[in-house]
C-alpha cells in the first residue's frame, strides 16, 4: 500500500512523513478502518482532529548482536520489539490519551485497553506490533507494518 495519498487526504491533521516512505505490506481495505479506529479513540480522549498529528516512518529493526563482551543487563527483554526486518510505523499522537503505556505483538494477545479493543483490526491490517504511550498531557498509539518489497 503507498501511504502517500492516505497521508495527504489526511491533510486536515498534522502530517509528518519522510521524504521518500516505503510501501506497506498491506491494502488500504484492511489499514484504512484501523486508521480510523485510532483517530476516534484520539478524538474521544480529548483532542481535537486538527490538533492530532499523523506520521509515518521508515523504520529498520537490526538483530541483536552476539558480542561476547555484551553487558549481561542488556537482556532485561526476553523479546524483540518486532521480529528483525524493515517496517514503516504509523503513528497519531497529541494532547490526548490512548490509554496507559501498553503493546501488543501478533500473533499474541493483547492483556488490556485500547490495544485489544483493536487486536482484530490490527490482525486484519497485518500489524506485527504496536504501542499506546502515555506522556501526560500527550499520548500516541503507533503500529508497525512490514516494508512490501517490490520484486
Amino acid at each position: 500500500m503507498r501511504l502517500g495519498p492516505l497521508l495527504n487526504a489526511h491533510s486536515f491533521m498534522k502530517v509528518e512523513r519522510p521524504p521518500a516512505l516505503w510501501e506497506a505490506a498491506t491494502e488500504d481495505t484492511r489499514f484504512v478502518p484501523l486508521l480510523g479506529e485510532i483517530i476516534a479513540a484520539g478524538l474521544s480522549g480529548g483532542a481535537a482532529l486538527e490538533a492530532l498529528t499523523l506520521n509515518a516512518s521508515n523504520v529498520v529493526i537490526e538483530p541483536p548482536r552476539s558480542d561476547e563482551h555484551e553487558n549481561e543487563h542488556e537482556h532485561e527483554y526476553s523479546l524483540p520489539l518486532a521480529p528483525p526486518g524493515e517496517y514503516v510505523a504509523v503513528t497519531i499522537s497529541g494532547e490526548t490519551t490512548f490509554g496507559d503505556d501498553s503493546s501488543w505483538r501478533t500473533p499474541g494477545p493483547a492483556s488490556s485497553g485500547l490495544l485489544k479493543r483493536l487486536q482484530a483490526p490490527l490482525i486484519t491490517a497485518g500489524v506485527v506490533y504496536a504501542y499506546t504511550r502515555h506522556m501526560p498531557p500527550r499520548g500516541s498509539v503507533t503500529v508497525l507494518l512490514r516494508r512490501q518489497v517490490s520484486l
